[in-house]
């Protein structure tokens, strides 16, 4: 049976969740009779806007007045033109209540999808209600809709990569300088690295190493203040500078959002075979194997002390990362997990089905 399914996602392309929970799942569903129809809220500029610290600029407010429009005619055509719609984290990052209740009323079921503790943020209790069934990146967050929305059906499906397209870094000669880093938007750096990010780079210093620092523009300033290397993101580039690490940092401050969290960062640093050193909370502990592809640690004593480990053990690294790459196969890669979203999107079609006999 063939399926269309309106996709409804805040962000584009660019935007990190979307492109592994959404986008990335477009072209193996379509193989097999599952079209997701993504409808991104924010266009690529005005995305682009936003995450360089411009909301309010009057583009960009223009871009969303139109975006809100379109998004009132989806919700008003809904019916009869898909089969489901699956919602990646809100129907629409403005007036979303509005819009909740638009799409929930128009007839089609639901999935909904969500990577990080989003309700910390904003309520999404009525969609969930609402819903059908639920993908969610870990178990933390499958708890959680487990006690709002007891007969939504739960999956989790972790956020993933294409180990097609993330290949492992070519080994280097002994003479190279070592690279650590990490990656991010400009709200994680400043939540979660910068707390840490001068002790980090002292050890980096005391072993020859050096930090990288893979973002936005607007943390340049507080990288190198920090005597960090700043790499711009790009999209064409990400995973060629990835390659260039030889080992990848998590660290973050425990909170509810936090706990939420899918570890995104430590799946592509496993994915191009280099260890990690994460902080040991949330699905930190579901992608790092502790001693076995990374190390968790619990505070920043720890955190300093196992990056110091893998900067004078080369050969602990080289085995470790290769362990965590095939980690990432096994559950984190996007081969392994489209079946699993093929039976979630089919699954809520046959209740539909039945609700309707």
């Amino acid at each position: 049976m063939s399926l269309r399914v309106l996709t409804l996602s805040p962000y584009p392309l660019l935007g990190p969740s979307a492109r592994y929970r959404m986008y990335a799942f477009q072209e193996p569903l379509q193989a097999r009779g599952i079209e997701l129809d993504i409808r991104p809220f924010l266009t690529p500029r005005a995305f682009e806007l936003r995450m360089n610290g411009a909301p309010q600029h009057p583009l960009a407010l223009a871009r969303v007045a139109l975006a809100t429009m379109e998004r009132l005619r989806e919700a008003q055509t809904a019916r009869g033109r898909y089969d489901l719609i699956y919602v990646h984290r809100q129907t629409a990052p403005a007036a979303h209540k509005f819009f909740d209740r638009k799409f929930l009323r128009s007839g089609v079921p639901f999935v909904f999808d969500m990577d990080d503790a989003v309700f910390t943020q904003y309520p999404i209790q009525n969609l969930l209600r609402g819903s059908v069934g639920a993908t969610v990146g870990n178990a933390y967050l499958a708890d959680y809709v487990q006690r709002i929305s007891p007969q939504t059906r739960v999956t989790v499906v972790p956020t993933v990569v294409d180990t097609d397209k993330y290949t492992v870094r070519p080994q280097q000669g002994p003479k190279t300088k070592a690279v650590v880093g990490w990656i991010g938007t400009s709200t994680t750096f400043a939540r979660y690295l910068l707390p840490f990010l001068r002790g980090l780079v002292e050890v980096c210093r005391k072993f020859g190493a050096e930090f990288r620092v893979i973002a936005s523009p607007d943390v340049r300033e507080r990288t190198e203040a920090a005597g960090a290397i700043f790499v711009p993101w790009s999209l064409e580039t990400e995973i060629q500078e990835l390659q260039k690490f030889c080992i990848g940092v998590m660290p973050l401050l425990d909170d509810e959002y936090v706990r939420g969290k899918c570890a995104f960062k430590l799946i592509e640093y496993g994915a191009v075979g280099i260890p990690s050193v994460g902080s040991e909370i949330g699905a930190n502990s579901e992608v790092i194997r502790h001693g076995d592809t990374g190390f968790l640690a619990k505070n920043a004593a720890e955190f300093e002390q196992y990056l110091a480990d893998l900067l004078t053990r080369t050969d602990l690294g080289r085995s470790l990362g290769l362990a965590a790459r095939r980690v990432i196969e096994d559950r984190f890669s996007l081969s392994s997990q489209v079946d699993v979203m093929e039976r979630v999107l089919r699954d809520a079609a046959e209740s539909r089905i039945h609700v309707r006999n």
